[in-house]
Formats: C-alpha cells, sequence, structure tokens
C-alpha cells in the first residue's frame, strides 16, 4: 500500500445495526408524526397553565409590586385620605386693654376648648392665655378688658361646661371666679341645632330681637344687637328692643358717644365699611354714617372689632387689620 492508502475508510458493514435501524421506514414515518403531535401538545398545555395565572383580559390595571423593607413603594398603597376637620367656631372676641395691648378668643365649644390670646405690641405678635390649664375654660361668651392687665369673661368651664364668670388681674397668669360677672355682663350663647340664639342680661334670658344674631356689643349700660336686617338697642326702660333697618353686618362696638359697626355691601366699598351711629341711645330716627372701609377684608369671614385711645382694630379671617384714626383708615397688622 502506498502512503497515499494508509488512511482508514468508512466502510458500511463495519457499523452495529441500532434499534432505529430495525424500524422499518413506514414505522420511522409513524414515529416522528407521533413526537409532532406531543411536542405541538406541550406546547398547547403550557400556554394554558401560563393563561390561567395571569391576568384576564378585562383586567389589564398594573398592580403594585409589593415591597419589604426599607422605603414603602408609593404606589403600593392608596393615598390615604383625611378625616374632615372639624368645622371652627365661627364666633369671635377682641377687646383693647390700651393702644397696644390687646386681648383676642375664639368662641369654642365644650369638646374644643376656646384659644383666649394677648398681644403687647398692638396685634403683631400673640401670645395664648391658659386660660385651659388653670380653670378649663371650653367656651367664651363675652370678653372685656378694662386695663393692660384686667380682663374679665363670661364663659363655660370645667368637666360638666357651666357657665360662670371669671376674671384676671395679672394678664392672664391666675384666674379668679367671679360670678358676679354673670349679672353685669350682657352675652349671647352659641347658636344652637334649631339656629336660634339667647340673650343673656343681668343673669336672665332676654327675648332676642330677631331668630339668629349675628353680632353683639354692651357695656355697663348699653347691649346693642346686629341681625341679618336690623340693628337693635335694649331699652331696659321697658323691656323691648328699639331697632333701626341695616343688613349685613359683621362687627359692633359699643364707645362713649356712638355704635360702631362693619357691614357689608356699603356703598363705595369691596369689603367691609365701617359705620358709626352717633348718640349714646339708638332711636327709630337714628341714622348710620360711613366712615371707612376695610377694602381686603374677607366679606365670608367671621369679624370683630374693638377700639382703644383712638385707635381700632378689625379681626377678620386670619387677619387683623387697625387703624390709627378711629376707623377712617386702615392697614393689615403684619405678622
Amino acid at each position: 500500500m502506498t502512503p497515499k492508502q494508509s488512511r482508514s475508510t468508512y466502510r458500511a458493514g463495519d457499523r452495529k445495526e441500532t434499534f432505529w435501524d430495525r424500524l422499518g421506514s413506514r414505522r420511522r414515518t409513524l414515529a416522528l408524526i407521533g413526537l409532532a403531535l406531543f411536542l405541538i401538545a406541550d406546547v398547547i398545555l403550557v400556554g394554558l397553565a401560563f393563561t390561567a395565572n395571569g391576568p384576564s383580559a378585562d383586567d389589564r390595571t398594573q398592580r403594585p409590586i409589593p415591597t419589604f423593607g426599607g422605603t414603602p413603594s408609593t404606589t403600593a398603597a392608596p393615598e390615604a385620605t383625611e378625616e374632615p376637620a372639624a368645622a371652627e367656631p365661627t364666633d369671635r372676641f377682641i377687646a383693647a386693654g390700651s393702644a397696644t395691648v390687646l386681648w383676642r378668643a375664639t368662641q369654642g365649644t365644650c369638646e374644643a376648648p376656646a384659644l383666649v390670646e394677648r398681644s403687647a405690641d398692638a396685634g403683631v405678635t400673640w401670645a395664648a392665655v391658659p386660660t385651659v390649664e388653670t380653670f378649663d375654660l371650653r367656651i367664651v361668651y363675652a370678653l372685656t378688658a378694662t386695663s393692660e392687665d384686667e380682663l374679665q369673661l363670661v364663659g363655660s368651664a370645667g368637666p360638666d361646661c357651666s357657665v360662670g364668670g371669671y376674671s384676671s388681674t395679672d394678664a392672664g397668669d391666675t384666674w379668679a371666679s367671679t360670678p358676679e360677672l354673670l349679672s353685669t355682663i350682657a352675652y349671647q350663647t352659641p347658636v344652637a341645632p334649631d339656629g336660634s340664639t339667647t340673650v343673656v342680661m343681668t343673669g336672665q334670658p332676654v327675648v332676642a330681637p330677631c331668630p339668629v344674631i349675628e353680632a353683639l356689643a354692651a357695656d355697663a349700660t348699653r347691649t346693642v344687637t346686629a341681625c341679618s336686617a336690623v340693628l337693635a338697642e335694649w331699652d331696659a326702660t321697658n323691656g323691648s328692643w328699639t331697632a333701626i333697618p341695616f343688613a349685613g353686618i359683621h362687627a359692633v362696638e359699643l364707645q362713649p358717644e356712638q355704635i360702631l359697626f362693619a357691614a357689608r355691601g356699603v356703598t363705595g366699598c369691596t369689603g367691609l365699611g365701617i359705620l358709626r351711629v352717633p348718640g349714646t341711645t339708638l332711636t327709630a330716627t337714628s341714622a348710620p354714617e360711613s366712615v371707612g372701609c376695610v377694602a381686603e377684608a374677607d366679606l365670608t369671614a367671621p369679624a370683630a372689632l374693638t377700639s382703644a385711645e383712638g385707635a381700632s382694630w378689625l379681626w377678620v379671617g386670619d387677619l387683623l387689620f387697625s387703624s390709627p384714626d378711629g376707623g377712617t383708615s386702615w392697614a393689615a397688622v403684619p405678622s
């Protein structure tokens, strides 16, 4: 043999016979067909399994991926909805002890106590007076100041929320029970569920001049109320009310020689107009006179009015306005 013939060659006779060789051509064909059918059936079954565990055609909304530990995903739960806040009391009170010292209070309820505050810089800053901690004040019905350090109020206090008179002579640091205030200060009770209110004078309820009183002001000798369409003063000599028509009054203050009040709907004023009724007694012929305008005042917010030593303040909503000239010109007090 020559060198080129030394490589091995393949001969059919050298291969061993296999099981596939022993099958005839017909059987081999049938076997291939069976294998193909098995593979097709397997693919169908796998697809059905994925369909049964996946989202349906009707539910294609993406769902959050749950997280464990760390910062929770912002999509892991729907946004929390806060409970509606309780409505704040609408009535408020403000009293001036001088041209620089002011007192103010919300009315409060037996469940949500009133907040009493004092300012020593004409309303620029305010400090809470600890009435809840000292005598458990809940509701304020009337608030008067006779000096920078002396304050008197009628309100409900204690667990039973009973009405009483209270006074302080040291700027609200301590308080004394003063029951005689119930017979010397006139006040209005909070609005009842049926919408009615009661005026209390000398410790006794008095029939109001209208179903709902929107503002009340009183001193040692006079009591004035404002209703939806009238301004009325109590006449102690005959036990009746004297009224003049006037609508939209938000706040009233009694001064020695006049009634000062703030009202909406005053011609030429887009906010609350400031008006006065001169005289020491309201009569059927009394006529209000326009004094000034607080153009920025919120017409939908509750208001309270006070004056001392020629200066005036109007507390409306979250803003306090001051006037250095008895109500003619007004500006917001910076806070």
